[in-house]
């Protein structure tokens, strides 16, 4: 079993925002349950990190201290085990387990990077494999905004790694290979890894089933043996097989998911087509009312020019009558 502490750099309180909607399912998260969350914990520090963080750097460029444009603001961990970690012995072995083992994780950022500059620490119990998602500012000794100064070096993640995996020792976990391609992996590609609902194949079910070696005990009252073994494959076969029911769960909402998409594709389509046929229509209609315009213009101008020319007609008519006729037949004609 392997301890597992993954880092993600933030460079902005938006980016911190994104995040917290997520630790607190303020957004669809797929990979939770919905009915687990209740579970879910604040383990140190504040809920509202991203305003924290905001206000904890407002007093800091205060001080006269100035943060640069690309400056690494705050630095999410990832902080897990292997699931077979947090899933062996009894109920209570287990939340025992898990108690001590938050308890160690919250010593373990205190000595990385001081108490007063964690945000939050947050457990998740809504998805399958427990896990904190922990924040801090990068504040280094003289009391500066400097990440580089942690991970800025080429081994640093290396180092880090080793320290955590120092500190969790007694639990019986051990580092993971070095240099190994898990060690760059993303924090959202860990996450997506971890979260898979684990598929119930013949070796999970045989290791669920076998029996625990009998002690003397045991053999003396066996009954008793058998039943509490009963009990403990019964556990261990539930878990199994829930795993593989909120895997199908998944599968069926993603199904679900994709068949609305494709509805609102076709839709889409259908609705483009419909424009594109009004588009025509509204074309050919403007076409149409655009040709009467320009042949109501002329007609309007043809008027004018006939209404132009038939007032010169009558004056000349009129200077003709003045000129050939006499002025007595002038009038009576008039």
């Amino acid at each position: 079993m392997h301890s597992i502490i993954r880092i993600k750099k933030h460079k902005s309180i938006a980016s911190l925002q994104s995040r917290e909607n997520h630790t607190y399912r303020k957004r669809e998260t797929p990979n939770a349950d919905p009915a687990k969350l209740h579970r879910n914990k604040l383990l140190f520090g504040q809920e509202n990190y991203s305003a924290v963080a905001d206000n904890f750097l407002q007093e800091y460029k205060s001080a006269g201290s100035k943060i640069r444009k690309d400056a690494v603001l705050a630095v999410e961990f990832l902080l897990t085990a292997s699931p077979e970690f947090f899933d062996e012995g009894s109920k209570n072995e287990r939340d025992e387990r898990l108690k001590k083992w938050c308890e160690a994780q919250i010593e373990f950022m205190k000595k990385e990077h001081g108490e007063k500059n964690i945000l939050c620490m947050y457990l998740h119990l809504d998805e399958k494999t427990p896990h904190i998602e922990a924040y801090v500012v990068p504040m280094d000794g003289k009391g500066k905004l400097n990440c580089k100064s942690f991970y800025g070096a080429r081994n640093a993640l290396n180092q880090l790694q080793t320290r955590y995996a120092t500190h969790n020792k007694d639990f019986g976990l051990e580092r993971g290979a070095k240099g190994s391609r898990a060690t760059h992996q993303q924090v959202q590609k860990f996450y997506d890894q971890i979260q898979q609902p684990a598929k119930v194949s013949n070796e999970n079910l045989q290791k669920a089933v076998k029996l625990d070696a009998p002690t003397m005990k045991n053999i003396l009252q066996p009954e008793i043996y058998l039943r509490e073994q009963e009990a403990k494959i019964t556990a261990k076969v539930a878990r199994l097989f829930a795993s593989t029911v909120y895997e199908n769960k998944l599968i069926q909402k993603a199904k679900s998911i994709l068949r609305e998409w494709k509805r609102a594709e076709d839709a889409a389509k259908k609705m483009q087509y419909k424009l594109e046929s009004e588009k025509e229509a509204l074309l050919d209609k403007l076409n149409r009312q655009t040709k009467a315009v320009k042949l109501l213009d002329q007609l309007q101008i043809d008027n004018k020019e006939l209404q132009k020319n038939l007032s010169n007609a009558l004056i000349e008519n009129k200077l003709l009558k003045e000129k050939f006729l006499p002025k007595t037949l002038i009038k009576t004609i008039s």
